[in-house]
């Protein structure tokens, strides 16, 4: 989608890039999305990491930084358990560490919860009674 935004769009704008997780092939035999009579996986590791290397390749050629996600999970020998639910869909700790790599690229383009400007009602000041009167304000 980016390559046909053109590169002086993107000069405009801030955008990152974030790669595919890996895809652990096995597990997605053990849950196939439907009956699975070819005994494949409807993915592979390879082409996750063949999509993530042209995911930076386009995030470097734009300027653009990128989390690199597909690597970053792989550096864990236990990556298969720990980050990846059924092979595909992350588990709680998978979320996190793309949570925190997601941060830390932002924070290192200056960005920060402590800097942005808040455009929403906290929470506690929201009256139960006439929620839509906090937003009005």
């Amino acid at each position: 989608m980016l390559m046909t935004v053109g590169k002086s769009s993107l000069a405009k704008c801030d955008y990152s890039f974030i790669t595919p997780p890996p895809i652990d092939e096995a597990a997605r035999l053990r849950y196939p999305y439907v009956e699975n009579l070819q005994g494949l996986s409807e993915r592979t590791n390879e082409a996750a990491g063949a999509y993530a290397k042209a995911c930076i390749a386009v995030a470097e050629e734009c300027g653009c930084p990128v989390v690199d996600i597909w690597t970053k999970m792989q550096q864990n020998p236990n990556w298969k358990n720990a980050y990846l639910r059924d092979g595909l869909h992350l588990t709680p700790r998978g979320n996190k560490i793309v949570f925190e790599e997601v941060f830390k690229k932002l924070k290192e383009r200056g960005l920060s919860v402590e800097i942005l400007p808040v455009d929403l009602p906290l929470i506690a000041d929201i009256d139960p009674k006439d929620p839509l009167k906090s937003f009005q304000e």
